[in-house]
């Protein structure tokens, strides 16, 4: 994640703000919604993933199939006009390959497309949000600057080099994104035997 730093200006009228931390590589992935789409995306990659692989399987048969044709075409048992019927079918089977072929490498193209699309709308959804509550939480709390202890620089060297702990206010805002995360159904009891003596 690259480095972030949300400055907020406080009022003519009030006091200087403090300078706060937060860690939105952690806010991230703590925050509940993230395993949530991160688990949808994965769904989605599975299922492209599952049909790809019957592409692949059905192009190799093909392959298969181009390939003992071609080792029966030129046999000197067969007479001309069967070479030739032969041939003719190698280039038809030829033809269907490569058509298939195409298609795999269509379909591998697009579909990775569609999933690289599908995470970066998730990621930038989740990080509105995130920048959502950190404003807020930020502007009525006054602080005046908000640093992204988790960024790096161009050189590789995290952005903030020094912080208390005081300062960093990245489990406040988890706990703010967590509040209305929804509670997870519990598994129903095992219904207890029934004593069958009478």
């Amino acid at each position: 994640m690259s480095s972030v730093a949300l400055v907020l200006t406080a009022s003519a009228q009030a006091p200087a703000g403090r300078i706060v931390t937060i860690d939105l590589n952690r806010v991230f992935t703590d925050y509940y919604k993230t395993p949530i789409a991160s688990g949808k995306i994965k769904d989605t990659a599975e299922s492209f993933n599952k049909e790809l692989n019957e592409m692949v399987d059905n192009y190799k048969k093909e392959i298969e199939e181009l390939n003992k044709l071609r080792e029966e075409q030129d046999k000197p048992e067969y007479t001309a006009e069967v070479r030739e019927q032969k041939r003719k079918a190698v280039s038809e089977k030829l033809a269907e390959t490569q058509k298939i072929q195409r298609d795999l490498e269509e379909y591998r193209t697009s579909h990775g497309k569609i999933l690289q699309d599908q995470q970066l709308r998730m990621r930038q959804t989740i990080l509105k949000e995130i920048q959502d509550v950190i404003d807020k939480e930020s502007r009525d709390a006054g602080y005046q600057l908000v640093l992204d202890k988790s960024g790096t620089t161009g050189n590789g060297v995290a952005t903030v080099l020094f912080s208390q702990d005081s300062m960093e206010i990245t489990d406040d805002i988890i706990k703010v994104l967590n509040k209305n995360q929804p509670k997870t159904t519990e598994s129903p009891k095992p219904a207890e035997k029934k004593n069958d003596k009478k």
